[in-house]
């Protein structure tokens, strides 16, 4: 496969290949998890979703993410 062509590929919950950005999971009628209750079973596609919030809290706690004040306060 090429890195450029676009592909994710996922293997036992964990992203081997490609990027997942918010556009690409959002609830639009292109992303992820709008086809995901379109073509599959409430209950698959909920246990999807399940292992894909397993994988963000996998990769918050691998790599982090850093918030400031200045992000929090109202303006």
């Amino acid at each position: 496969m090429c890195l450029k062509d676009g592909w994710v590929l996922f293997k036992n919950s964990e992203l081997l290949l490609g990027k997942i950005g918010k556009v690409t999971l959002g609830g639009n009628k292109n992303g992820l998890i709008y086809n995901l209750l379109r073509d599959n079973t409430n209950e698959s596609a909920c246990e999807i979703m399940q292992r894909i919030s397993k994988l963000s809290g996998r990769w918050l706690s691998d790599f982090g993410m850093t918030i400031g004040i200045s992000d929090v306060t109202p303006s």
